[in-house]
């Protein structure tokens, strides 16, 4: 009897692990209500820009461990450890990271205004329709800076591995960022 409980236990144990490390989506089902209100339903965009700069970092995985051992080693250590795994910058009046981007790494570019159009029906508030879980260490490897007349006004840090993102700027709600497929639309927009 004894034997079978553990056994039961252990498998119990298993089986939550597996559940609680694989990233889920569940679909949602909301009423469909076809009214003229529903149709006309105007979506806030995060941002009101007409620049985005583009950091982009090959950083690779393998090295988050020596991010930790030299985190507290110098100053730049530290800042690059909290950029790419942690919440630098804190908020939108914290732009003095940009700065610093390319020296820990990140290549620049600058997005071209012809997809401009793509990049706002993914930065836009979203009902909704799946929700996204995952249990993964977060490795930021793209950032998106918004500019408005050469002023930032937004930041976007993303990781497309964990799909996880940490946005600042905007008054809209970000919650349901990377619905219905948005981080792959936005990682093949970058990325191509």
């Amino acid at each position: 009897m004894k034997k079978n409980l553990l056994t039961i236990l252990t498998l119990a144990i298993f089986c939550l692990t597996l559940w609680r490390c694989e990233t889920k989506t569940e679909k949602k089902s909301e009423p469909i209500d076809n009214s003229v209100a529903t149709k006309k339903t105007i979506r806030k965009k995060f941002f009101e820009y007409d620049a985005i700069d583009y950091y982009s970092s090959h950083f690779d995985e393998l090295q988050i461990g020596s991010l930790y051992d030299n985190e507290f080693k110098t100053k730049i250590d530290s800042f690059k450890t909290g950029v790419i795994l942690g919440d630098i910058p804190h908020d939108i009046s914290d732009l003095f990271f940009i700065d610093v981007l390319e020296k820990i790494g990140y290549i620049k570019t600058t997005i071209d205004a012809s997809k401009f159009k793509s990049i706002d029906s993914i930065f836009t508030e979203k009902p909704a329709t799946e929700y996204l879980a995952t249990a993964c260490i977060y490795v930021y490897r793209d950032i998106l800076i918004f500019k408005k007349n050469k002023k930032i006004i937004g930041t976007a840090k993303v990781c497309f591995s964990c799909m996880a993102n940490q946005i600042s700027g905007t008054n809209a709600n970000t919650d349901n960022f990377g619905q219905d497929g948005d981080y792959e639309k936005l990682e093949n927009l970058l990325r191509h």
